[in-house]
């Protein structure tokens, strides 16, 4: 018989189930809970990696990335973008989308997605020539020598599935491919 090692089985799932909504009854009806806190900000972490609650925030991914410092500077000068009356064309990730079917929104309200559920999306690169941290740009092809030595540099980069400028005016007269 081969290994069974890390094996989940219905009787343990059904008690961790069980024993959860237990929990969050007791919750529910204003019973103290130790941990109350604690189990609440798993189960929004857990639900926000398996993608079920939307709107998590980038905060986790970007200090993952960059680290606590840096991924909270990304967080907070992360530019505020808002469109023309109008414009449908809200930037995407180019792995996932490279046509304009996918890449347009609604023309009203707060956009989070695209028409097919693709999330807005905004690239970021960060370049660090500060001290202690420059050596390791500089081995990535950075320059941080002169006037660059001691500074961080945040690049943020919009992608759009072709070239909505002017889309409504002149149709497809100015269109081109991958607009940055």
């Amino acid at each position: 018989m081969g290994s069974q090692r890390g094996q989940g089985t219905v009787e343990w799932v059904g008690t961790l189930c069980a024993v959860a909504l237990v929990l969050a009854a007791l919750v529910a009806v204003g019973v103290r809970v130790p941990g109350a806190e604690l189990a609440r900000a798993v189960a929004s972490r857990i639900l926000c990696a398996a993608s079920l609650a939307d709107g998590c925030g980038d905060e986790p991914t970007l200090i993952a990335a960059y680290g606590t410092e840096v991924g909270k500077l990304v967080r907070r000068h992360m530019p505020s973008m808002l469109f023309e009356r109008g414009s449908q064309a809200v930037p995407v990730d180019f792995r996932r989308c490279r046509i304009s079917a996918c890449g347009d929104a609604s023309a009203a309200g707060l956009v989070h997605r695209t028409d097919r559920r693709l999330p807005v999306t905004a690239f970021v690169h960060v370049v660090d020539c500060r001290e202690g941290a420059a050596e390791a740009a500089e081995a990535a092809g950075a320059d941080c020598s002169g006037s660059r030595a001691g500074n961080l540099y945040i690049e943020y980069f919009l992608y759009y599935a072709d070239s909505a400028t002017l889309r409504g005016l002149i149709g497809d007269l100015g269109y081109h491919d991958d607009d940055w």
